[in-house]
This record gives C-alpha cells, structure tokens and sequence, in this order.
C-alpha cells in the first residue's frame, strides 16, 4: 500500500516540475461591480483568477479586492448566478495597483446554475461532464417539502422510499442504485456511516439549506465509498449582507395535527457573519387505512417529535481565506409502526445526534491554494420495542465518525488546473442488545480507520473562443482496515464539448470505476437461530458509464433541455439470502443497469410562468447465474417515472402543482409479488405580501390531492390527502450594529 501512495506522490511531483517556475512578485486588483441595466452595485458577486482559487467577492457596496495577485498575464474573471459571465485579459506587474470594474448583463437564459459538487470547482452545469440537478432555495420553497427527502421526490431517475407520515424514513436510489450506493453529503461532508450505509433524509429539515447539488451517475473517483449511484451535496446557508439582520419566522399547521416551527437569525458583521435556525416538526401521523382485510383502520404508533438546531458561522481573513464552522444537533422520538402484516403499536426509535465542523479554505502559498476541513459526529439511535417475541427488546447504538480532509489546487497552466487531496475517515461502533433488560450478543464495538487520496486534472481548451473542450481525469485510492476489502483504486474520466455564446449546450460523457465497502450489519451481525454476518465479505464493485447532451437557449422563453443514457455494471453485490444453515450475507449478486433520463424546463411570460418535465426509462435487471433470479428485475426498481412541475408567479401570488407517476415495482427477487404504478398531485397557492417593511408569506398547501392510498414500500401506507396552512414573516434590518 504504501508503494501505490508513493507512486501517486511521484506522478504529482513529476506534473508540478514541469510547470514554469511562478513568479514571486505581487500586485492588487480591485474595483467595483454593477448590474449595467439598473446602475445599482452587486453584492456577492464573485471576481478571481482563471483557473485558481485566488479571487474575493464583492460586499454591500460592490467593492472587491483581490490581494496577493502573482505578476505576469492572466484572465480575471467576474461571474454572479443569472449574469453573464466576464472574461478579462490583464498583466500585472511588481507592485502593480489596478482599478478594473465590471458591467454585467443579467442573462436571459435564467439557466447559470454554478455547482461545486461534480468537480470540487465552482463550474456551470454546461461545463461538466456529468448530469447535475440543482435545487436553489427558491425551488425549494415552491415545492411542499418540509425535509430533503420530500424535496428531492421530482428529482429525475431518482426513487424516495417512504415508510409514513412527515418524519418517517425516507431514502433515496438514483439510476436503479440502493439507498446504501447513494453519497450523502452536507457542506460535503459525508454523512453515510459504516453501520448501515444509508441515510435518513427526512431528518434533514429543508429550513437550512441554501441548495441541494445532485450529481448523477458513479463518483467514486473523487468521493470514494457509496458513490455509486450518484452523490447528493446539501449546502447549508450562510452569509448575508454586511451590517445586516435577517430575521424569520414561520409556523404551520396540518391534517393529522402536523405542526412544523421554523425560527431563524441571519447577520454580517464586517467580515464576520453567522446563520442560526430552529425547527420543530411534531405529527400525529393518525391517517386511515386499508388492512389486509379490506377494512378501514387507523394507524397507530406513527407520531413524529423532532427538533433541529444549526449554527454556522464564518470570518474572511484580509487575504480572502475564510474560517467557518458549524454545529448541527438533532433529537427525535418516533413511533416505529413496524407494516400492516406485523403492526405494532409501543416499538420507539429515538435519535441524538450531533455535528460539528470547522473548515479553513483560500490559504495561499505561492502557486498553490488549500482548503482544509474537519468534522466529527456523534450519532445515538435508540430502538424499543415492548412487544418483541423475546420479551422487552432494545438495540442501542452509538456511531461516531471522525473525518479530516486537506486538499490543494495547483495552476498548470496548459495542463490544467490540479486538485488533490488527502482523507482520514474512523468510523465507530458501539451496540448493545437488551432483553428484558439483560445484554445479549450484538454486532459488538468496532472501529474503521479508512485513508484515502484523490487527484483530479480540470483541463480545457479553447477551440475558438466559442467551443471548449473540457478533459476531466481523475483517481482515488482508499486504504481500508479489513483485509478482504483492502485497497480500491477507482479511475474515472469526463469528457465535455461545450459552446457558450447565444445559446448554451454541451455533448458530454464519462466512464469509471465504483465500489461500495460492506458495512457493519453485513460485516458482523450476530450469529442467533436465524442469521449471522460474514467477516470475509468483498467489497461491492464495477463500472459506471453515461453520455448525453445539454442545451439552453432563448425562443418565445428560456429553454433548458437535456437527456442522458446511463448504464452500470456491478458485481460482488452483497445479497442476503438462506445459506446452508441460516439466512447470511455473500457476494453472489450481479446487476446490469440502462435507462435513458431527459428535463425540459422552460421559462415564459417574463418568468411568470416555469413548467419542467421529467422522464426516466430504465431496466434495472439482476445479471447473476442463479436461474430462478437472473434476469428478473430488482427490487424497488421502476422501469417508468415521469415528473411534471408548474410554478406560476405574478406580483405578491404564486401557484405550483406538482404531478408524479411511478410506474410498477417488484418487491421479491423473483418479481412475484408486485406494487402497482402510482400517481400523486400536490399543489400550493401563496401570497407574499410587504406591509410595514415586513415581509409576509401565507400558503395553503396540498398532497395527494386525489386522496389515493398507496404504498411505495410493502407494508408501509402512506397518508392520505393532507391540507396544511402555513404563515410566516421575514424581514431585513440593514447598517444593524450591536
């Protein structure tokens, strides 16, 4: 092992002789930005260097400096979301003090989603290789979601398996993945752990997201472990106005005695500025039912009571590095009404959990930039359940994880700008089982020390200032303590054609390597009657591929359309299933994997009206030689989802309808017990008006409008038509000083 990291340190030093010496002298470039249509200067616009991280973004009064600037020439570039981007040729020289300022255009397209996720750059969408979603909190808040699991449900190619009401488990499979193959990730920080692999996206309320960057397709490559179906970044908010307050406060209240509390706090102070939010979402989740009999019933044990608290808050350094930190704390207690075959009527889960993260990024020495960050989290679940067959059982964990990344970006000019970067992940287990209140042998205490590097090479070429080749190679290595998975090593390259002038678009694609390491439940299940884990398991593995196209341009609206075909194959898949004795896991499961995923969106009216539309085909089929299963589709897996979403907006009103249809899903590996294709219309009318410097929102929201009962996972109902009235008011205090 240490021979491949020392090869890889070879290679990068190799690449980084061979660039020109940088030179050693210094000027400053500073100015002002506005939008050229109204004269009014523009906070928050970002001005840096192409191809580096050396840059600043403007404050209240449109002002940036950027410090430090290396003499030679360069290309200073000036880019805000929904602007078009400037590019400007300079030459700074020993000392040099520049005044550039910058006019920009609003764009037309409405379409300039900047994302950090696919590449760990900031980049247009147009200018990856890979699919990339983008929910901005505006898209967010049309929607009905309440966490990010319900606002992920019009995702393309995406399924949420939800087990109840608000509050319930909601996972999610992207381009026929399991939910342990989706990464997770909050302010890019993963949050998938060894035990189980997936993770609850109902607890993550959507009242402190700024945005949520969903990457399709496998990126193992640059984020190692469970990126096999795609990764999904939750980006906290952050940041507001210099010497400014922003409070808010919102309440609403539902069928099923839904109450959700949402309180928040946004201020910059000069260079400082913090983000602090409360929620509380509490439901009885008391919704009817149809029983196996085909009688009504109510459902009972399906309560929700969970409060989130986020702190976040940052200082920019004079040099344009910044220091932030953040601290995340949940609590929950939840009813466990197990399914509508085996119900039960006392079983709790109950959750505390904490995270916390500090990061340093922008620190310069010389030609190279680092951005450094480290977390930790601390995770309780505890599950009662009075009614088991054994007596009163409780299975308690406590899951720590403790992760540090340091990572580097280096201009090659020519070559390309380079990241790369080092990683140190320990994940810990400690787990009890109790019955009636006596331990008895449970998964055990366990701990994961995973070491991993990453190097990446952006590289583009401009073929006549219109078309740009863009090249992006890219590797990992992940050193794990378990023999049997050992070292992964996972290549990857994306490959886009792009053109940015008039219209938008680009023809991309990308193949790599993926794998998923085994967790803890697989590794080291206890061994009772029944089942028992397999210590000797395989990591799951294979090779991830897709190419399609994007374009956006402007006629009668603003137009973005795009389509992709997708395709995986994976083996070793771990598969429980009976063995010789006893129900165990092994790596016997193959999965062949193709669909087509495409979107339209289309703006209209002066953007008064938005309608976007979704489609995925996919066959998600299993590949192994048992002839009973091979062939079949696997579970949980639709072949058809089509999505349809239409906002509109006039004035102080807004109206957004929502339409989903899923087609059929299997729930056995023998596809003999089948769910049938659903349907769900939601909607919401708003209106926001201003009153006394205060701004007032009032909605009234809608889901499964046709009141239809279904299940998306069998056993589990879920709620019937639900009606909720929200009220909330925000406002901003500007040159606030304490």
């Amino acid at each position: 092992m240490k021979n491949k990291y020392l090869k890889f340190a070879l290679i990068i030093l190799s690449i980084l002789i061979i660039k020109p010496s940088f030179a050693q002298n210094q000027g400053v470039i500073s100015g002002v930005v506005k939008d050229e249509k109204t004269g009014e200067t523009l906070y928050g616009v970002n001005v840096y260097l192409k191809g580096t991280h050396i840059g600043d973004a403007t404050n209240v009064k449109g002002r940036y400096s950027i410090l430090k600037v290396p003499a030679g020439k360069c290309t200073l570039v000036c880019s805000m979301v929904n602007y078009v981007k400037v590019e400007k040729e300079i030459e700074v020289k020993d000392n040099d003090n520049i005044s550039i300022d910058f006019n920009l255009v609003p764009d037309d397209l409405t379409y300039s989603e900047v994302v950090i996720t696919a590449t760990r750059n900031e980049e247009l969408v147009t200018s990856i290789p890979v699919a990339t979603d983008v929910l901005s909190t505006k898209k967010i808040e049309n929607t009905n979601a309440k966490n990010v699991g319900e606002a992920l449900q019009s995702v393309g190619a995406s399924l949420i398996k939800s087990y109840g009401a608000v509050g319930s488990l909601e996972t999610i499979s992207l381009r026929g993945s399991t939910d342990s193959q989706v990464l997770i990730l909050v302010d890019g920080q993963r949050l998938n752990n060894a035990q189980s692999g997936s993770v609850d996206l109902s607890s993550i309320p959507t009242d402190a997201v700024e945005r949520i960057e969903v990457v399709k397709g496998g990126n193992t490559a640059m984020y190692g472990s469970d990126a096999v179906g795609g990764v999904i970044n939750i980006i906290t908010k952050s940041m507001t106005k210099n010497n400014s307050l922003d409070l808010s406060a919102s309440g609403l209240y539902g069928t099923y005695n839904t109450h959700i509390y949402d309180v928040s706090a946004r201020q910059g102070i000069n260079n400082f500025d913090y983000y602090l939010s409360y929620n509380r979402t509490q439901s009885d989740g008391n919704y009817d039912y149809t029983d196996n009999t085909g009688a009504k019933t109510t459902l009972k044990n399906g309560d929700t009571k969970a409060d989130n608290i986020f702190f976040k808050a940052a200082y920019l350094f004079d040099d344009n590095s910044k220091l932030s930190a953040f601290h995340k704390y949940y609590r929950a207690d939840i009813g466990s009404p197990g399914s509508i075959d085996y119900p039960n009527y006392s079983a709790r889960n109950k959750y505390n959990n904490n995270h916390t993260s500090i990061s340093y990024e922008g620190l310069m020495a010389g030609p190279f930039a680092f951005n450094f960050n480290a977390y930790y989290l601390n995770q309780e679940q505890h599950y009662v359940n009075p009614e088991s067959y054994l007596g009163i059982e409780e299975n308690v964990y406590y899951i720590k994880a403790l992760g540090f990344l340091a990572q580097a970006f280096t201009d090659l000019n020519q070559l390309g700008l380079l990241s790369y970067g080092y990683e140190f992940r320990q994940d810990k287990l400690s787990s009890n089982d109790l019955v009636n209140y006596a331990p008895i042998p449970f998964i055990g205490d366990h701990q994961r020390n995973v070491n991993s590097v990453y190097f990446q090479d952006d590289w583009k070429y401009d073929l006549d200032h219109v078309w740009k080749i863009n090249v992006i190679p890219a590797v990992r290595m992940d050193n794990y303590p378990e023999d049997a998975i050992g070292s992964q090593y996972s290549p990857k390259i994306g490959i886009n054609l792009s053109h940015n002038e008039e219209w938008r678009g680009a023809i991309r694609g990308n193949v790599g390597r993926v794998f998923r390491a085994p967790t803890y439940n697989d590794l080291y299940w206890p061994e009772d009657s029944w089942t028992k884990g397999n210590p000797d398991l395989k990591p799951e593995k294979g090779y991830t591929y897709d190419f399609g196209f994007i374009l956006q341009f402007k006629s009668a609206g603003s137009w973005s359309i795009e389509a992709t075909y997708f395709a995986s194959k994976l083996n070793d898949l771990i598969l429980w299933a009976q063995g010789t004795d006893k129900w165990m896991p092994s790596n016997v499961a193959k999965a062949n994997t193709s669909g087509i995923e495409s979107k339209i969106d289309w703006h209209g009216f002066n953007n008064i009206v938005n309608i976007q539309t979704s489609y995925t085909y996919m066959e998600a089929k299993d590949d192994s030689d048992d002839p009973e299963t091979s062939g079949k589709y696997l579970i949980y897996r639709p072949k058809n989802k089509f999505d349809a979403n239409m906002n509109l907006s006039y004035g102080i009103t807004s109206f957004n309808l929502f339409y989903n249809y899923v087609g059929k899903r299997f729930h056995d590996a023998l596809n003999t017990v089948e769910l049938g294709s659903y349907e769900l219309i939601s909607a919401n009318i708003g209106a926001s008006p201003k009153l006394w410097g205060i701004n007032w929102n009032f909605r009234l929201e809608a889901n499964n409008l046709a009141n239809k009962e279904l299940q998306i996972v069998q056993g589990s109902p879920l709620p019937g038509r639900e009606i909720r009235f929200s009220f909330g008011v925000n406002t901003s205090i500007t040159d606030f000083h304490f």
